[in-house]
């Protein structure tokens, strides 16, 4: 009832863009100073202007040439802002119609827009190989909506309390993701797969948030918990890390022993993340002057800070690191 468009896009923009915009002046220096030694795609200096100005706007998405260039996982940023403009639409759907119906209306829109383009594809409409049909088309926001509709009707059902009713149920609920989890897997490849996934991730979303089962109780163990806390962090960096390890240990055997290689890797992938966690993103996570409850996940990944603080304060160094 209260929902003020700029006041919420202020706040998404607060919350999400300090941190992608850090990694992304990360990203570019790295591109400009090291690419062809780090296994990433060299650019010149109007192709990197290029790709600031369309990260910078969260147009990237929107241009085969600019979709994966600098980060695969920044695309999915593109298309965030995208589902964040259109939601007042749906906020005045909700209004109107209800939230059953507009969500319906949503789906209905999702699956008349993948079998379109497929259709549009069949036709040779499209060029079937192209960044444009297997990137940029299948990535707008129609293509992607419906899974933002069930994030709508899981919020819905948690912030009203109906979300306890599931608990009872959560058994059921977790054995019927795995034939639900079947029949996506068996779809890769169709134009409904990101769908039926989408499906999967409200299952599974709503019987964690209902508690009562191994699965929430799983998602709740703190070292996990804590990994969850930083995970955009991690999931702004973790690309570019993993397809420059690739390339480095390219040499010091098989695919399989470099794969191997790069998963013992790992913790140096979450220790980037942290850093990026807790120089910027952890900033957007609380009010000014706000402290994160002892024990509590957060206060898990800050405690080497703690630590480093008192180590700085007993060798006459910093006392601030953070």
């Amino acid at each position: 009832e209260n929902f003020r468009v700029w006041r919420f896009l202020r706040r998404r923009a607060t919350r999400l863009l300090p941190a992608y915009y850090a990694s992304l002046v990360v990203v570019l220096l790295v591109v400009v100073l090291a690419a062809g030694r780090l296994g990433l795609t060299p650019l010149s200096g109007p192709g990197v202007a290029l790709q600031a100005v369309t990260h910078l706007t969260m147009t990237h998405s929107l241009f085969p040439s600019t979709f994966y260039a600098l980060n695969g996982a920044y695309w999915s940023l593109g298309l965030e802002w995208q589902l964040y403009l259109g939601l007042p639409l749906l906020v005045i759907g909700v209004r109107r119609f209800g939230l059953a119906r507009t969500v319906a209306a949503v789906i209905a829109v999702n699956i008349v827009y993948r079998i379109g383009l497929q259709v549009a594809i069949n036709l040779h409409g499209v060029a079937a190989a192209s960044p444009l049909a297997t990137d940029v088309l299948p990535n707008l926001l129609p293509g992607r909506w419906a899974e933002f509709g069930f994030g709508m009707v899981a919020a819905e059902l948690y912030s009203t309390g109906r979300i306890g009713r599931w608990a009872a149920q959560a058994r059921w609920a977790i054995l019927g993701l795995v034939p639900l989890a079947a029949v996506a897997v068996l779809s890769v490849g169709s134009p409904l797969e990101h769908l039926l996934f989408g499906a999967v991730f409200f299952l599974l979303l709503c019987t964690v948030l209902a508690g009562g089962s191994w699965l929430s109780h799983l998602l709740s163990w703190r070292p996990l918990a804590a990994v969850g806390v930083m995970s955009y962090s991690l999931y702004l960096v973790h690309q570019p890390i993993v397809q420059s390890l690739c390339f480095l240990l390219r040499h010091t055997g098989s695919p399989r022993l470099v794969f191997v290689e790069v998963l013992l890797l790992v913790p140096a992938i979450l220790v980037v993340a942290w850093l990026l966690f807790v120089t910027v993103e952890r900033r957007t996570l609380r009010s000014a002057g706000g402290e994160a409850v002892p024990g509590s996940p957060e206060a898990l990944l800050l405690s080497p800070l703690r630590w480093l603080r008192r180590r700085g304060a007993a060798d006459g160094g910093l006392s601030e690191v953070a």
